[in-house]
C-alpha cells in the first residue's frame, strides 16, 4: 500500500519526522530542509536518507579533448533550466587554457535555444517561479558586483520566468556564487594549476553530489576522480545514471543511496537469528 500526502503545511512534515510509527524518511530537496529533518528524526533515532543539493564540478585536465567538456558544459548547465542537484556548475579548467575555453563556452551558451517547453525547438524552458529568478538573478548580481565577469547571459526574459544561459569569470573559488547552490541556468569558471589543485578546488566545497572529469588518459582521469569526493562521477563523459548505480552524495549533499542493490537496503533492517546446533 503506498498514501501519497500532499501538503503544503509544515505540520504534516513535522508529524512524518517526528512520529514513532514511521521508521525511515527519505527526502530530495535542498540541503537547508535535509538538516531540518535529520534534527526532527533524531528524536526517535530513525533511519535517514538525504539526497540533497550539489555544487558539482566538471574538471578538464589538460591534456583533455574539449569537445567532451564543452558540449557537457553547454547543455547541462541549461539541463531544466539549472534547476538539477547533480549538475556540473563549476568548471574547472587548466589556467593556459582558461579564456578560450571561456570563449567557447559563452558561444555554446548563446546558442541554446529557450521559450515554450512544449516546442521541441526550444532546449530550455522557464525557472519554476518569480521568487527562484530573483533569487538566480541576485547571487548572479552579488558575483559581478564582488568582481566576476558577465562573459555572456544574467538577464530576465518576459513573459515567464526565464533566465539566459550565464557565464561567468573571474571567480573566486571561496565566493558565494562558487560556494552556493544556484538552481538556475549559471556557470563559473574557475583556473587550475594542475591535477593536485584541479582536485583541491572541486573538493573545496560542502556539496559533494557529482562531478566529471576529462583527459585524454583514461587512468590519470580516473586517479583525478577517485580523489574528488563526489558520490558519482562521469569520467571521460561516460554516464553514471542508471537503475542498477546507486546515487548519493558525500558531505552535505546527502546521507544513503538510492537505485541499485544500495538503494534497496536502506529500506531494509538486517536480523541476526541464532537457533541451538543439535544432533
Amino acid at each position: 500500500m503506498v498514501n501519497v500526502l500532499s501538503s503544503s503545511d509544515v505540520a504534516v512534515g513535522e508529524a512524518l519526522t517526528t512520529s514513532s510509527d514511521v521508521d525511515a524518511v527519505t527526502f530530495t530537496g535542498s540541503t537547508a530542509t535535509g538538516r531540518r529533518i535529520m534534527a526532527a528524526a533524531s528524536a526517535t533515532i530513525k533511519r535517514v536518507f538525504l539526497e540533497l543539493g550539489g555544487k558539482s564540478a566538471l574538471v578538464v585536465l589538460d591534456d583533455a579533448d574539449l569537445a567532451g567538456p564543452l558540449g557537457m558544459a553547454t547543455f547541462a548547465t541549461c539541463s531544466h533550466a539549472g534547476q538539477g542537484c547533480a549538475i556540473t556548475t563549476r568548471m574547472v579548467v587548466p589556467r593556459e587554457q582558461h579564456d578560450a575555453i571561456a570563449a567557447q563556452v559563452a558561444a555554446g551558451l548563446d546558442r541554446v535555444t529557450y521559450g515554450d517547453p512544449t516546442d521541441s525547438a526550444n532546449y530550455m524552458g522557464p525557472l519554476i517561479s518569480e521568487r527562484q529568478r530573483d533569487k538566480v538573478d541576485g547571487l548572479v548580481q552579488r558575483a559581478v558586483a564582488a568582481g566576476a565577469t558577465l562573459v555572456t547571459g544574467g538577464k530576465k526574459v518576459d513573459p515567464g520566468y526565464f533566465y539566459t544561459p550565464t557565464l561567468l569569470t573571474n571567480v573566486d573559488p571561496d565566493s558565494e556564487i562558487a560556494q552556493e547552490e544556484v538552481f538556475g541556468p549559471v556557470l563559473v569558471i574557475i583556473p587550475h594549476d594542475g591535477d593536485d589543485d584541479a582536485v583541491r578546488i572541486a573538493n573545496d566545497s560542502i556539496y559533494g553530489l557529482s562531478g566529471a572529469v576529462y583527459s585524454g588518459d583514461e587512468q590519470r582521469a580516473l586517479a583525478v576522480a577517485r580523489r574528488i569526493r563526489a558520490g558519482t562521477l562521469s569520467v571521460n563523459g561516460g554516464a553514471w545514471f542508471g537503475p542498477d548505480v546507486p546515487f548519493g552524495g558525500y558531505k552535505q549533499s546527502g546521507i544513503g543511496r538510492e537505485m541499485g542493490t544500495a538503494g534497496l537496503e536502506e529500506f531494509l533492517e538486517t536480523k541476526a537469528l541464532a537457533a541451538p546446533v543439535t544432533g
